[in-house]
């Protein structure tokens, strides 16, 4: 035997197999599936057409975004709640918010009310599939109690805030400023609120919140294993209240005669610029080919600053314009690509979604289904049916249901009208158009404060035109239907006491700090 040669032969073997060596055993092969790494993202306040796929008037600046749409799925009949907090319930459990008492409002900084932990949430389904999961952003589901915050409800890291919105610069908010700070009104205590884990963070003060979380939502990508399946949940604040931004974002845009809107719309380009940050992150840590990227509002644009042209309504009203979510979804993963989704999704089905592709198994009694197939090979739908909003609170007592193409919205309809009572300089049923837009086509119409409505939705998508009155049937099925997904639901949850244990200033240091409930 030539054993030089076979030394020879051996050594080549060993050179080539350290050149190109196998990764981990958890990673993927050609024989093996990889669980893909997961990023959902979710505005908080932006309207329907405040992105360049929708924009009507070519002037939003989106370009990250925009390429990601339109190389990925762009999602044209996807679904939310009214307000913020319910959208973020149904997005985490996979149920319909009013099932646990969460379908009313948004929760107040001192309110004594959270997402219940009766129902597993999405980091501790993908938790229990291995994943590595992190927020950052804003959590808004409650911080009363330290065992209903994100730390200890599967997420491995959170940074970020616990309340509906925060001072941008100060990262401070009052006890009543969600509200109140719109009408000028007495905001009450305030404590900053600015989260790392489980401890406050007061050095970032002076520097744009927003800076803050896109450049941490960067680095925990760049340190993340590829081979170790992760779990982002990057929940912006923006463009919600108050209007701040950094100067090289509103100086996109040139200014207009609506008060904010330069800086509202600097804003959008502050996602997108986040946007664009973590792509290029995905794609610098090898993770790119593996990840499946999803992006959508939480819900409609606020009246009269937020444009949700030429759908009807804004934030707060079950119309389309205040539930029908601008997004995306983007991934190598995707069959079918560079095309406008319009199957029938509603938020609850994202976690059945997220969680199958991850390998996982959820409840099949939870609301929620599997659209994969729906946004990946533009299979149809298997949803027909969803409960678009349901409140029995007597001052906002309200049913919105869509089915096939039909919808109802059943009772009070302005939910932002209804539980501020700063009540009639606001519409949240009317149609608002951008201003750069020409002689647009707004409807004359006005819905009673109370009422019953049914649309064709397919037929009529602005919502111009009331049907209750001649088709009674429908409206009668519509009910029943409703009635039946609704029966033995609890009352809304929704306390009206201001919480004194809660004040950042008595008790916390100046924070808004959980353990008082």
């Amino acid at each position: 035997m030539n054993w030089k040669l076979v030394i020879a032969v051996v050594a080549s073997l060993l050179v080539v197999a350290h050149a190109f060596p196998k990764r981990s055993a958890g990673s993927s092969s050609s024989a093996e599936k990889k669980q893909p790494h997961i990023v959902f993202m979710m505005s908080d306040n932006s309207g329907w057409a405040d992105v360049e796929w929708n924009d009507p008037v070519n002037v939003m600046k989106t370009p990250n975004m925009n390429d990601l749409a339109r190389n990925g799925v762009i999602l044209n009949q996807t679904y939310v709640w009214v307000v913020c907090t319910p959208t973020r319930a149904a997005l985490m459990t996979g149920y319909y918010p009013y099932r646990y008492g969460l379908g009313h409002a948004m929760i107040m900084p001192a309110q004594p009310m959270y997402l219940t932990r009766e129902y597993k949430i999405l980091p501790e389904y993908l938790k229990e599939l291995g994943y590595t999961n992190y927020m950052v952003g804003k959590w808004h589901l409650g911080f009363c109690r330290w065992d209903v915050t994100p730390t200890y409800r599967g997420f491995d890291s959170f940074f970020g805030i616990y309340n509906p919105l925060i001072e941008y610069y100060s990262q401070t908010v009052s006890i009543f400023d969600p509200v109140n700070q719109l009408f000028g009104l007495d905001a009450g205590e305030t404590g900053l609120d600015f989260q790392d884990n489980t401890g406050s963070m007061f050095h970032h003060q002076g520097t744009h919140a927003s800076e803050v979380l896109n450049a941490r939502a960067v680095e925990l990508i760049e340190r993340h294993n590829p081979d170790a399946p992760m779990f982002l949940y990057m929940s912006f604040l923006l463009p919600h209240f108050p209007f701040q931004v950094p100067d090289r974002y509103r100086d996109l845009y040139s200014p207009t005669p609506v008060p904010n809107l330069q800086t509202y719309r600097g804003m959008i380009s502050m996602i997108d610029d986040a946007i664009g940050n973590i792509t290029k992150a995905l794609k610098a840590n090898d993770m790119y080919e593996d990840t499946v990227i999803i992006y959508i509002a939480d819900n409609g644009g606020p009246w009269g600053l937020g444009v949700n042209w030429p759908l009807r309504g804004a934030v707060g009203s079950p119309f389309e314009g205040g539930i029908r979510a601008n997004g995306f979804v983007h991934s190598p993963l995707l069959e079918k690509k560079g095309y406008v989704n319009n199957g029938f999704i509603h938020v609850v089905d994202f976690l059945p979604t997220l969680v199958s592709l991850a390998g996982g198994e959820p409840d099949p009694a939870m609301d929620g289904v599997n659209v994969w197939g729906t946004i990946s090979k533009n299979e149809k739908s298997p949803r027909t049916i969803a409960m678009l909003h349901h409140d029995t609170d007597p001052i906002s007592n309200c049913t919105s249901l869509r089915a096939g193409g039909f919808k109802i919205i059943d009772g009070r309809f302005d939910a932002i009208r209804n539980i501020t009572l700063a009540v009639d300089n606001i519409r949240t049923d009317n149609w608002f158009a951008p201003p750069e837009l020409q002689n647009p086509d707004i409807p004359d119409v006005e819905a009673p404060k109370i009422g019953t409505q049914l649309f064709n939705i397919e037929a009529d998508p602005r919502e111009t035109t009331n049907l209750a009155d001649s088709m009674p049937e429908k409206v009668a099925e519509l009910r029943q239907i409703a009635a039946q997904m609704t029966a033995g639901s609890p009352d809304p949850w929704y306390p009206n006491n201001v919480a004194e244990v809660a004040n950042p200033n008595i008790f916390f240091n100046g924070t808004w700090t959980p353990g008082w409930c």
